[in-house]
């Protein structure tokens, strides 16, 4: 799919079957943009942000440079198309892809919440001029750290990152006993000979 995009190419030529889907239909027929350029451009974007052949597929803002690059729009709103990126997940894309595009966001998403976090170790509880706070019992109040939950948050990264790199393994041994339409490949084409 990647390999058929040139800048000024419609995507609904390339791809005119996907218009049989009601979802696509009725989003190109609501463009009045010349020749359809916007939906074109914005079915582009999706391509190149979910297909794994595609260079913005591993980039973490793939969906700002996909809006900003090729609808040409720094504003767009991802949110108000989600339902034609989900449409375009079920249709272009195996059930084990979209598994690991699942896992990939939330990895994604797992690493940059952990590294916006603050550690810290428990700590007294202090009032506006520095003073420790004691409770109605006159003991000091602790404040939990966050210190043990991100060193254990950390230490399961690498067993979640080699379960990742397994199942991408798979899918991707897969990809090489099957060909195109879920044939399987000659031995040729596999490079076994």
């Amino acid at each position: 799919m990647i390999g058929a995009y040139y800048k000024g190419n419609n995507f609904w030529e390339e791809f005119p079957a996907l218009r049989v889907i009601d979802v696509f239909d009725t989003f190109y027929r609501s463009d009045n943009t010349k020749k359809k350029e916007h939906s074109s451009n914005v079915m582009w974007a999706i391509a190149f942000c979910l297909r794994r052949e595609s260079p913005m597929y591993n980039l973490p803002d793939k969906w700002e440079l996909s809006a900003r690059d090729i609808i040409i729009s720094k504003n767009f709103d991802w949110d108000a198309h989600e339902y034609l990126v989900s449409m375009f997940k079920q249709t272009s894309m195996t059930q084990a892809e979209r598994s690991l595009l699942a896992w990939e966001e939330l990895m994604y998403k797992r690493d940059k919440y952990l590294k916006g976090q603050e550690y810290y170790f428990d700590q007294y509880m202090v009032d506006e001029g520095g003073d420790n706070v004691k409770s109605r019992t006159g003991q000091f109040i602790t404040v939990k750290g966050t210190a043990d939950q991100l060193d254990r948050a950390f230490g399961t990264t690498p067993k979640m990152f080699s379960d990742f790199i397994k199942i991408k393994k798979e899918l991707e041994d897969d990809e090489i006993k099957r060909g195109k339409g879920n044939k399987p490949r000659s031995v040729s084409d596999t490079n076994e000979i």
